[in-house]
């Protein structure tokens, strides 16, 4: 039996030196408590009840930071009852405590905890009471514990950001507590220093024996499609010196329908016992990532029986794929080595991008905001999210949505850009705990791929951290190299385990092997031309790219919101405190070089050019890592927003797409043609993600913008499954391409769209203003459909609609005479009506 304890705390604050040993003076404290219900962070009550504005709006973060200067003192009474006291053990777990806690049960200490990464369990049976029980935590954000003399070891390898708008954000401590990195601070959100209970809190009533774990794996998948798995099942007998005879049910169902049962007697010796169970699930359902094949998901329900006791273990799902990271030799030379992953023997080209923490104070992020979230990264034809080692481990329902939705999972474990202090045998202990503890968590689901030690503390060994007062102190490299290792070879054996990203090779960041941020030979360079100039991804030679981006601004409904009711003025305070810190004006000189003279530009040109800038920047990157055959991996930084700002993602804080985001869904579609030149050869790339061979006639060749002009040819063209490949070659014309492109389009429906290559900057094109026309309009109960078509080249073609509303597509381009079927997404409560289209171009002056 379990008890849920959420709901009514109460929750004050006192200065910090209000310590432990303070417990009774607080606990009879009779006024400023606040009613609260778990999880919390104490900013959250706090904005409720009005005593702090909002963090994340306006320059509002400033005013919050004195919250990490108290102690945060929350308490509960709950009820037990004569029967569940009489229970053998009795067992309370908080989820997560951020992050220096100490907890009391009716004036009893029970002990203190300083993870915010695994949860606090104790046995309160000798503590608990019929009647009325009182739970007090005290808890901190934790830097006021950090002792200088620790902090020496890694003081100089915090990587911080300072400049004049920001102030300074991180903080050099942050490496000695264990807890979400980012919240001191990051180029891409503000310092909110989180701290509160975070998690649920349970009790469980435990009599005679427990189901403590199940860990399900397939261990082979034969020609027939009947799937082996293995279930490695952890029983407990809680009596210290008696046996006891179990009876085992274990049931696999896909929808309400079994399709393999088992049962079986064990004998269980006291204490903990080891059970491995084998089924076979014939004419198995395989899982795929997205794109790719279908997500279905089995569940499993396993209790066990002894003398009419009866225990259920939770119902779980989870999907049936065998899982490979190749790293073999490439034809290309005996240093090169190939970085991808196989799902069911199938090489995947890995899509995505990074994940951090969808709120700044992550504990107030709701089931639906996830779901919304990695639904939108689906419909963006991502297969891959990668949890970013500054955040945290996210909650179930993540994980959940990613096995449903058929995104995988490149998890890190959280520790970035910077030393850690392994030395520190209290560190290396809870950094096992950690890890232990999530690396069972979250084994069970299909959606986890890799399991990687850090964010980029192996390249600042290698680069970075080299003329430090402790240059030969590799801090967290025993973490890294020995700890983790270890335990993911012990808990989830067929999750492949890498030490960092990037990582392989003589250097970490190379590009012969493993994986790359591909930082600063674009984004980050010196020269602002190779920061804004789209072929300068045609030269990457990495075969995995884990890191780069471009930053580009939200809608402008967004920016309001954050902006709090202050004018819009890109000079003002509240404005370049929400500009990411490495914009560097890169954003006004991309508008400058592909589209017109950035000086004086309205608000509304700035966000619609510095939008399809960012567009432009990440599809073509995106578009260029897929064309190549030794590369099995695009993830650009980043996916989402903590907060509201001019930035790196293509959806924001406020779950609104930004332009980019069509750009980037385009570039993903499974089935996808490509066109790209070097060294005056036109090179046309086919892909295919699917399942089913794709037979289409392609018209390729070149065309004047306004469609009169044109050299053209067709080509029959015959893609297998899960395929890429250059289709045709042939030679760049000599003549002036500021009026004229090259293109490929499919002469029938076969899903794919056409394949453009512009060879000069837009605002270089000779591209003349085209009548855009809408037919074949059918409204629906949720959904518009219509037909959008074009006489002539038409560039970036766009609707006018509201900022919230989803497009299947939009801001693309149209051939002359090209016809594309569009649908809009509505809800009930919008209204929006097809009159409201109005289909817009962006003529190049």
């Amino acid at each position: 039996m379990k008890i849920l304890l959420n709901e009514d705390w109460q929750m004050t604050w006192e200065p910090l030196y209000r310590q432990a040993s303070d417990f009774v003076l607080v606990r009879n404290k009779q006024d400023n408590w606040f009613h609260t219900n778990l999880p919390c962070d104490v900013h959250m009550p706090l904005i409720e009840q009005g005593v702090i504005a909002e963090p994340l709006v306006a320059d509002q973060c400033f005013a919050s930071e004195w919250t990490e200067k108290r102690s945060w003192w929350f308490k509960k009474e709950f009820q037990i009852t004569e029967e569940q006291l009489s229970s053998e053990r009795i067992v309370i777990t908080f989820e997560a405590l951020d992050v220096e806690a100490d907890i009391w049960l009716n004036d009893k200490h029970l002990d203190h905890h300083r993870s915010a990464f695994y949860p606090f369990s104790c046995d309160i049976k000798e503590n608990a009471q019929v009647g009325t029980n009182q739970l007090i935590v005290r808890v901190t954000s934790g830097l006021e514990l950090v002792p200088e003399q620790e902090l020496a070891m890694v003081h100089a390898t915090n990587v911080i950001v300072e400049n004049d708008h920001v102030g300074q954000r991180s903080d050099y401590r942050r490496a000695m507590v264990r807890k979400p990195q980012y919240v001191y601070g990051w180029d891409w959100g503000p310092r909110v220093a989180t701290c509160g209970i975070t998690g649920n809190v349970t009790i469980d009533f435990i009599n005679r024996f427990q189901i403590r774990d199940v860990y399900v794996t397939t261990t082979a998948i034969t020609e027939g499609k009947t799937a082996q798995l293995s279930f490695r099942v952890e029983l407990e007998n809680v009596h210290p010196f008696q046996t006891m005879v179990t009876d085992l049910e274990l049931e696999v169902l896909f929808g309400h329908n079994q399709v393999a049962i088992l049962q079986t007697e064990q004998y269980l010796r006291s204490g903990l016992n080891y059970v491995t169970l084998q089924l076979e699930v014939p004419n198995a359902k395989l899982w795929w990532p997205n794109g790719m094949g279908e997500q279905p998901l089995y569940s499993v329900r396993l209790s066990a029986e002894s003398k009419s006791h009866r225990v259920n273990y939770p119902s779980f799902s989870f999907g049936i794929r065998t899982l490979r990271l190749n790293m073999d030799k490439l034809h290309q030379g005996e240093d090169e080595r190939a970085f991808a992953f196989e799902i069911n023997g199938v090489t995947v080209f890995s899509k995505g991008a990074n994940w951090i923490p969808a709120d700044s104070i992550y504990a107030r992020v709701t089931d639906e905001q996830y779901d919304t979230l990695i639904r939108e990264a689906k419909e963006a034809n991502f297969n891959m999210l990668r949890i970013w080692g500054g955040g945290l481990y996210e909650r179930d329902i993540f994980y959940e949505k990613c096995d449903e939705y058929g995104i995988l999972i490149w998890h890190d474990f959280m520790f970035a850009c910077a030393k850690y202090p392994d030395h520190l045998a209290w560190f290396r202990e809870e950094t096992e705990r950690e890890m232990d503890y999530q690396t069972r968590r979250l084994r069970n689901h299909c959606s986890l791929a890799l399991w990687c030690g850090n964010n980029e503390n192996h390249w600042g060994f290698d680069e970075w951290w080299n003329d430090t007062e402790a240059p030969e102190f590799y801090g967290g490299a025993h973490c890294y190299n020995e700890i983790a290792p270890r335990i993911v070879e012990r808990n989830c054996p067929v999750i492949p385990y890498w030490n960092s990203s990037p990582y392989g090779g003589e250097h970490p960041n190379g590009s012969l092997s493993g994986d790359r941020h591909h930082w600063h030979d674009c984004t980050m360079h010196a020269e602002m031309e190779k920061r804004i100039t789209p072929e300068e991804y045609d030269k990457v030679t990495a075969k995995f790219v884990s890191e780069y981006g471009y930053i580009g601004p939200c809608r402008k409904s967004s920016i309001e919101a954050y902006h709090n009711g202050q004018p819009l003025d890109r000079t003002s305070k509240v404005w370049q405190l929400h500009n990411n810190t490495f914009e560097k004006d890169t954003v006004l000189a991309g508008i400058n070089k592909h589209y017109l003279d950035s000086q004086e530009l309205e608000i509304d040109d700035y966000l619609l050019y510095a939008g399809l800038c960012q567009g432009l920047m990440l599809g073509y990157s995106l578009e260029s890592l897929r064309s190549k055959p030794f590369c099995s991996g695009a993830l650009f930084w980043m996916y989402n927003d903590c907060w509201g700002e001019v930035g790196w993602t293509i959806i924001d804080y406020y779950l609104k797409r930004k332009i980019s985001y069509y750009f980037v869904k385009r570039a993903f579609e499974p089935v996808k043609l490509i066109i790209r030149q070097e060294q005056g050869v036109i090179r046309l790339i086919a892909i295919n993600e699917t399942d089913e061979t794709i037979k289409e006639t392609l018209e390729y060749g070149r065309s004047s913008f306004d469609g009169v002009e044109k050299a053209a040819d067709t080509l029959e063209v015959s893609l297998a499954p899960y395929s890429r490949k250059i289709v045709f070659e042939w030679m760049m014309n000599q003549a002036d391409t500021t009026e004229s492109f090259y293109y490929a389009k499919p002469l029938s429906n076969a899903g794919m769209k056409p394949a453009i290559l512009r060879t000069h900057p837009f605002r270089q094109l000779r591209i003349l203003e085209s009548q855009l026309t809408l037919s074949n309009i059918r409204q629906e109960e949720n959904a518009i459909y219509f037909t959008v078509a074009s006489e002539a080249y038409a560039h970036a073609v766009h609707f006018g609609l509201a900022d919230h509303v989803r497009l299947s597509d939009e801001y693309f381009d149209l051939l002359p005479g090209e016809q594309r079927d569009v649908t809009v997404w509505i809800s009930a409560t919008e209204g929006l009506v097809p009159s409201e289209i109005v289909p817009r171009a962006i003529t190049v002056k």
